[in-house]
């Protein structure tokens, strides 16, 4: 059975909004996926540093990333995340990202994705923040 939009958003939390504006398309008038992605990646970064306190975080990966449908001027994103996982320095969390048209209650999955992130200490490299890391609840 094919999981609808509304269950995955269960258990998340809106990151960050954005309505598609006509400079944030391409020739054929879809959303530049580079700009889709710059939200995700920027909207999540700033969710994670609020949940775990900690803010010289750097993006590791964004894996699985697949564009499942199209955004179009006018379209608003909506970007939802959670954290999944806490490693010695890294922390994942899962994105999902939908086009929510409020006049007609349509909503299409755009991205979904995980994404982990790395806490660098004050040499810039990594650092073993979660080792006395107590998470939120």
């Amino acid at each position: 059975m094919v999981e609808t939009i509304q269950n995955k958003l269960q258990d998340m939390e809106l990151v960050t909004q954005h309505l598609v504006q006509p400079d944030d398309l391409n020739y054929h008038n879809n959303l530049f996926g580079g700009k889709m992605l710059s939200w995700i990646d920027e909207g999540m970064a700033m969710y994670v540093m609020n949940k775990i306190r900690y803010t010289n975080i750097v993006t590791m990966s964004m894996d699985n990333v697949v564009f499942r449908s199209p955004a179009r001027a006018g379209d608003i994103i909506q970007i939802y995340g959670k954290i999944v996982k806490y490693g010695k320095s890294s922390v994942t969390s899962r994105t999902l990202a939908i086009t929510n048209n409020p006049q007609t209650g349509k909503m299409s999955a755009v991205i979904e994705s995980d994404i982990t992130y790395v806490c660098l200490g004050e040499n810039g490299k990594p650092t073993a923040y979660f080792r006395n890391f107590t998470p939120p609840t």
